[in-house]
This record gives C-alpha cells, sequence and structure tokens, in this order.
C-alpha cells in the first residue's frame, strides 16, 4: 500500500522546471578578487541549489574556444561519406572484390583530400592507406604495397600494426619501413613554417603541436578563437599561412552576447564588474534582452542577483559599462551629544563638605540660628554643642 502511495504522489507532483544555463562574463581590469568570483557564484547557485562550480566564468573566452573547434555542417557530410566510402571498401576487401575495394578506397581519399578539416582525417587516411597495401599484398604488388605502408607510416610513424590486422608477412615489412623511418627523426625530419604559429593553436596529424615531421604529406590545422578552423595538407618541409574566414565571434564580449548564448548553449548570460566598494550585475536573457542593471556593495549581492534576474529583460544593449548612478548620502543631524555628568548644586559640591570643620560649622550654625529664632518666642535652656565630639 505503501508503494502505491509512493507511486501515485510521484505521478501527482508537478514536475520542477529544468535549470537555466548560466554563465558569466567579469569586465573590467579587477578579475583577480577570487572571493568575490566565488560569492557571485553562491549567489547564483542559491537559487536553485546546484552546486557554485557549476556555474562557468570567462563565458566570452569558452566561446571563443568553442568556435574555433566547432565542426561545420558541411563538414559533418563528408565525414560521413568518407566513412561510409571506408567501411565499404573493407566489405569488399574481406569479400575478395578487390577492384570495388579500390574504388571504394579511392573515393574515400578524395573527399579527404578536399576536406582535411575532418575530424580525424590523417587517422582515415592511414586507415585507407593500409587497406590499399593489403590489397595490393593480395595481389603480390609488393612495391605497391610499400608505397602504401609508407604514406600510412608518415601519419603516423609510431603506430603499431599487428598479425591480428595483416598478413604476417606484411606486418613484418611494414616494421622494417618503420624503424628506417624513426631511424632518421634526429636529422631527416624538417619543421614546417606557420605564419604566426604563435598565436594559433596548431595540430599535425591529429597531434597538437609544431614539431618535426617525417618527409611527405600530412594533415596541418589551425585554431584561432572565435573564428572556425582551417585545415590543409602540407608537406613536412613546406611553409602555410592558415587563411580564416570573418570572426564568428566578435572580440568585445558585450557586442557578443547572442553568439556567446549560441556557442554555449545557454538561458542567461551574467554580466559583472567590480568597481571601488561596489559591484555591477546586468543579466542578458539569451532569448529577450538586457536586463536592469543593479549596483551596489558586495554584501548584499545575494540580493543583487535575485533583483537583475527578476527582470524585466526588455533593454537592447549592455548599461553595465556606462557610468554607475551616483551614490547621493542622505543627510542625517549629527546626535545631540549627552554630557558625561549633569552639573550639581553647590550645595551637593564635594568641596562644601570636604573637611570635618566645614561639617562642623554648618551644622552648628543651623543650630544656634534656631535656638536664637525659637529663643524669641519662648525662653529655654541653653543649649551647649561641642563640635569635636558631634562630629568624629
Amino acid at each position: 500500500m505503501r508503494a502505491l502511495l509512493s507511486i501515485l504522489l510521484t505521478v501527482a507532483a508537478p514536475a520542477s522546471a529544468p535549470a537555466l544555463s548560466i554563465a558569466v562574463e567579469w569586465r573590467g581590469e579587477d578579475q583577480l578578487d577570487d572571493a568575490l568570483h566565488r560569492s557571485l557564484r553562491e549567489a547564483l547557485a542559491g537559487l536553485d541549489g546546484r552546486p557554485a562550480d557549476a556555474i562557468p566564468e570567462r563565458a566570452h573566452e569558452r566561446a571563443g574556444i568553442a568556435v574555433a573547434h566547432e565542426l561545420p555542417v558541411e563538414l559533418r557530410e563528408l565525414r560521413r561519406e568518407a566513412r561510409a566510402h571506408l567501411d565499404r571498401a573493407d566489405e569488399a576487401y574481406r569479400q575478395g572484390r578487390f577492384d570495388d575495394a579500390l574504388a571504394e578506397l579511392g573515393a574515400a581519399l578524395e573527399r579527404l583530400d578536399a576536406a582535411p578539416a575532418i575530424p580525424g582525417a590523417a587517422a582515415s587516411a592511414r586507415e585507407a592507406h593500409l587497406l590499399a597495401a593489403k590489397l595490393a599484398w593480395a595481389r603480390s604488388d609488393h612495391d605497391a604495397a610499400d608505397a602504401a605502408l609508407h604514406s600510412a607510416l608518415i601519419l603516423d610513424p609510431e603506430a603499431q600494426l599487428s598479425i591480428r590486422e595483416a598478413a604476417p608477412a606484411l606486418v613484418d615489412r611494414y616494421h622494417a619501413l618503420q624503424a628506417q623511418l624513426l631511424a632518421g627523426r634526429e636529422h631527416d625530419w624538417p619543421t614546417p613554417t606557420i605564419t604566426d604559429a604563435s598565436a594559433l593553436e596548431l595540430e599535425f596529424d591529429g597531434v597538437a603541436g609544431l614539431r618535426p615531421l617525417p618527409p611527405g604529406r600530412h594533415v596541418a590545422v589551425a585554431h584561432q578563437a572565435g573564428r572556425s578552423p582551417v585545415a590543409a595538407w602540407i608537406e613536412a618541409d613546406g611553409t602555410w599561412t592558415p587563411s580564416f574566414a570573418a570572426a564568428r565571434l566578435p572580440e568585445d564580449p558585450d557586442r557578443a552576447a547572442t553568439d556567446i548564448c549560441e556557442t554555449l548553449g545557454l538561458d542567461r548570460l551574467v554580466y559583472a564588474e567590480h568597481r571601488d566598494a561596489r559591484v555591477g550585475v546586468q543579466v542578458y536573457n539569451c532569448q529577450h534582452g538586457f536586463g536592469p542593471l543593479w549596483t551596489g556593495p558586495r554584501e548584499r549581492l545575494d540580493d543583487g542577483v535575485a533583483q537583475a534576474l527578476a527582470g524585466p529583460f526588455d533593454g537592447e544593449r549592455l548599461t553595465l559599462a556606462d557610468p554607475w548612478p551616483v551614490l547621493v548620502p542622505i543627510d542625517v543631524p549629527p546626535p545631540t551629544p549627552t554630557p558625561d555628568r549633569v552639573p550639581r548644586p553647590w550645595y551637593r559640591r564635594g568641596w562644601v563638605w570636604g573637611t570635618s570643620a566645614s561639617v562642623a560649622a554648618v551644622v552648628v550654625g543651623g543650630i544656634v540660628t534656631g535656638v536664637v529664632l525659637a529663643g524669641r518666642e519662648r525662653p529655654g535652656p541653653t543649649l551647649h554643642v561641642d563640635s569635636n565630639q558631634f562630629i568624629d
């Protein structure tokens, strides 16, 4: 019965809204306040209970890197076509249809030559050359087999070949050619010349970094933040100047809000800045526009984040970069100072009663006065006061 009730409650409970995808972009030069950055992420995460580390920063930089490694749609199609040709070539080889296999290999290599930016182009080309070597070896054309093995080794000189993949004699020939190629690494392998190499992220034959390469043709790919990658087949001793298309992501993050959202798949992009003793927060709703600017002390950041995320999101531009509202102090009259003590009447001051003689004089004077006044009405015995005994 409990199990049934639990199921019914689960079904009847309203589904919670999916968490918004949020990232942060800090503006200005003050980027070193880790505690403040953490406070902002915690304020954002606290709205729905997610971990603070789930809120990424440097949104513009992340989007630029994503664009630089993004695979265009047309390359995806070419990749599928090349993969299909390789699979059909392997199937034809296993079935003994060598001519069909060669035709499929030619179609695969044609696409790889035309689009070296295809991810894994070098690995796919190596696979095609190894299959070509198997076909040549099966036809007893050892020279053609050696040429195909050499082409495969240029693209990955340290890759191993197992007897499970090819005939033992062909594997032995592969390892012999590999030993010769690796022996010339220190002296015979040139390093390609790449224009503006220090400003680019480079990879050759699927391996990152500029380095000496075996003589022959290689797949070179260059990445630049904010732009689509470019690739080419180059000679190891050649010169290459990558030619990038127009930037896909504006360099100014303030003008790239929509592109950042689309690239990273965001729902909200939070801009923040720290000026003097205040923090500014403005939110971009990726489907609508900018929300109102909030500025205030960092101690009120939780309230500021809640206000900024509440909208409305009808702004057309980021106003966080503009001059912030000036804080006008409220004039409050200073409090009236309270004296430490209220002045005492003269008769309560200590100097009057400070000595025994003063006390005696006052007491005696009062008594004598009373006696004199009283004596005018009725006579009485004379009163004698000894001051030495009245006050010790």
